[in-house]
């Protein structure tokens, strides 16, 4: 006697909503990604930028500077 054969029937893929789903999920991925970069450019670039001009300006003395181009013969009308 031959029994039928056995069916494996797969479950049907849940599709409905996973275009939204899948969309939550790469934007809060974006977000937390941006979020990183921006903290780090923040902390490795623009600080360390804005420190080095404000020590910069805490020293700089413009008239000295100008006398020191004059001195060099940078102008000509002066």
């Amino acid at each position: 006697m031959a029994s039928a054969p056995a069916t494996v029937s797969a479950a049907k893929p849940v599709l409905r909503g996973l275009h939204n789903a899948t969309i939550k999920k790469n934007l809060t991925v974006a977000i937390a990604l941006t979020t990183v970069v921006t903290v780090g450019w923040y902390f490795l670039v623009n600080k360390p930028k804005k420190d080095a001009y404000g020590e910069f300006y805490k020293k700089y003395d413009a008239q000295k500077s100008f006398e020191r181009m004059k001195a060099n013969g940078r102008f000509q009308g002066c």
